[in-house]
C-alpha cells in the first residue's frame, strides 16, 4: 500500500513543481514589466571626470549654482499692527550670507492684493517695522510674503520663495 501511495505522490510531485515554476516565471515577468525594465549601464562609459577638467574649479562652480538657488531669509509669520495705517513688526531680514538682494511683496492669500512692497535689501540688512502700502481693515489676514532674489552684479532676477504670514490689524 505504501508502493501504491508512493508512487502516486511522486507522480504528482513534478507536475506540481512544473506548475509552481511556471507560475513564479510568470509572476516575475508580469512584474518586470509592470515596473519597466531596469536601467541598463553604458557600455561606452569611462569612471571618472573628463580629461582638462579641474575637479576644485568644477566643486566651486556646483557650488556657485547651489548658493544661488538657495534663498535665506527671515520674517515675522505674525506681524502686529495698532492700526490699518501705522507701523508693524514685520521684522524682514536678508542674512549676510545669502548674497543676493531680496525685495519682499506681501499679498493677501484670499484677494491676491498686494498690500506691501519693499525695495531692495542688500544681504547682511534688515528692516524692523513696516508700514503695509494699503491701509487695512481691523482683523486677521492670511497673506503670503514673497522673497524675490536678485544678483548683486547686474540685478538680474534669480527666482523667488515665499512664506505664510498672519497679519493682525488690531484697530
Amino acid at each position: 500500500m505504501k508502493t501504491t501511495i508512493q508512487k502516486k505522490w511522486k507522480a504528482w510531485i513534478l507536475p506540481v513543481c512544473i506548475v509552481c515554476a511556471v507560475l513564479a516565471l510568470a509572476i516575475f515577468f508580469f512584474t518586470r514589466q509592470r515596473l519597466g525594465n531596469p536601467l541598463e549601464l553604458e557600455n561606452n562609459a569611462t569612471m571618472g571626470i573628463l580629461p582638462g577638467i579641474d575637479p576644485a574649479q568644477r566643486q566651486a562652480e556646483l557650488q556657485q549654482l547651489l548658493d544661488e538657488s538657495m534663498i535665506s531669509f527671515s520674517i515675522n509669520t505674525s506681524p502686529v499692527f495698532e492700526t490699518g495705517g501705522s507701523e508693524g513688526n514685520l521684522m524682514l531680514e536678508n542674512p549676510a550670507n545669502n548674497a543676493k538682494l531680496l525685495v519682499v511683496e506681501i499679498y493677501i492669500n484670499d484677494t491676491q492684493e498686494l498690500i506691501y512692497e519693499s525695495k531692495a535689501l542688500p544681504a547682511g540688512s534688515y528692516i524692523e517695522n513696516v508700514r503695509l502700502d494699503k491701509l487695512l481693515e481691523p482683523g486677521s489676514y492670511e497673506a503670503t510674503a514673497y522673497f524675490k532674489a536678485y544678483r548683486e552684479s547686474d540685478h538680474s532676477y534669480i527666482g523667488q520663495a515665499g512664506a505664510d504670514i498672519t497679519l493682525s490689524v488690531l484697530s
